[in-house]
C-alpha cells in the first residue's frame, strides 16, 4: 500500500543522499591548503603592494560641479522616491503571492481532501 511506497521513496532519496555524498569532492573545503599555494598568494601580495605604493597622477574632478539640493528639490526626490519604494512593495507582494498560491492549494488538498 501507500506505506511500503513511502518507505521505498524514502529509501531511494537516502541511496541518492549517501551517492551524492560519496562522489563529491569538496570534502578538502576545511583543510590548510598546500605550501605551494601560500607562498604564490604571498608573492601576488607582495607584487600588488608595490603598484600601489607607485605614485598615481592625481584626477582632475573640477569639471563636477556640486551644489546642495533646494527644498522643493528634496521634497520632489522624495516623493519619487517613495512612489518607487511603493510600487516595489506592491510588486514584491504580488510575485510572494503569485509564489506562494501552489503551496496554499497543495495544503489545502492535503488538509481538507478525503
Amino acid at each position: 500500500g501507500f506505506c511500503d511506497m513511502a518507505k521505498l521513496a524514502f529509501r531511494n532519496i537516502l541511496a541518492l543522499l549517501a551517492l551524492i555524498l560519496a562522489i563529491s569532492t569538496t570534502a578538502d573545503a576545511f583543510s590548510p591548503a598546500p605550501r605551494s599555494f601560500l607562498t604564490s598568494r604571498k608573492a601576488s601580495i607582495d607584487s600588488s603592494q608595490a603598484s600601489l605604493s607607485a605614485k598615481k597622477p592625481k584626477e582632475d574632478l573640477s569639471y563636477i560641479e556640486s551644489r546642495d539640493m533646494t527644498r522643493q528639490e528634496m521634497l520632489e526626490y522624495n516623493k519619487q522616491s517613495e512612489e518607487i519604494m511603493n510600487s516595489e512593495l506592491n510588486l514584491m507582494t504580488g510575485f510572494s503571492l503569485l509564489i506562494s498560491a501552489p503551496i496554499l492549494y497543495l495544503c489545502w488538498v492535503a488538509f481538507f481532501s478525503e
